[in-house]
């Protein structure tokens, strides 16, 4: 996940928090780059400088044009959004429930090989309580929920520590607690990646069996956080 704790990156979430806004309010981001240095109250030279930044980190990708440039903002660039939204949500929020849909599917997910590795098992049954089955439960969300699962992916999560064997090195994963029809799940990813629509379940139980699930039945998955 991005990460917002260096002062490049204060800077370019104030940029692309400008472009989201200019994105939501005209349905695209079509711009000079006299129109950004206006945006973002600095020169014409240093809005271009900016723009060619953010475009080498792969925060946006821009088409450039006769008379202006098309700018799209990245996976990259959305996790950064979303990671400040999460972070914001955790200092402010009490108390708060999320709910996300989708439907079951198979072999859309790389759980299976987190739970098969035990210093990832171990740190799942410590800190989250559950001793895993061998597997996962792929859920492939509801377009209508994308931002509601980025929200979640913003946030600190659990985390369960990467690790080294004798011929490589294991990454981080972020894990939240979630419950499906009441049974305590979590949901886990790599701690760096890119959004994905797909969420991977671990359980105790096997919950194909346990709710008698098939591939596009509905699932919904609940989470709650506190402060």
């Amino acid at each position: 996940m991005v990460q917002i704790d260096k002062e490049n990156d204060r800077k370019y979430f104030f940029f692309l928090s400008s472009l989201a806004e200019a994105k939501k309010e005209n349905g695209e981001i079509r711009v000079s780059t006299s129109d950004l240095g206006g945006m973002w109250d600095v020169s014409q030279q240093s809005a271009s400088r900016f723009i060619i930044e953010m475009e080498k980190e792969g925060l946006i990708k821009r088409r450039i044009t006769s008379k202006c440039q098309e700018i799209t903002i990245e996976e990259k660039g959305m996790d950064m959004l979303y990671d400040v939204y999460g972070l914001l949500s955790e200092i402010l929020e009490n108390e708060r429930r999320i709910e996300v849909v989708g439907k079951v599917k198979s072999g859309l997910g790389e759980g299976r090989y987190y739970v098969s590795k035990k210093p990832y098992v171990t740190q799942f049954t410590e800190k989250l309580g559950i001793v895993p089955f061998p597997g996962t439960l792929n859920i492939k969300i509801n377009p209508e929920y994308e931002g509601t699962l980025r929200q979640i992916r913003g946030r600190r999560g659990i985390l369960i520590e990467g690790f080294s064997s004798d011929d490589r090195t294991y990454g981080a994963v972020k894990a939240f607690r979630c419950t499906i029809m009441g049974i305590k799940c979590a949901l886990i990813f790599p701690y760096r990646s890119i959004y994905r629509d797909v969420m991977e379940i671990i359980s105790s139980e096997y919950l194909r069996d346990k709710l008698d699930l098939k591939d596009d039945d509905s699932v919904k998955v609940e989470f709650s956080f506190k402060r």
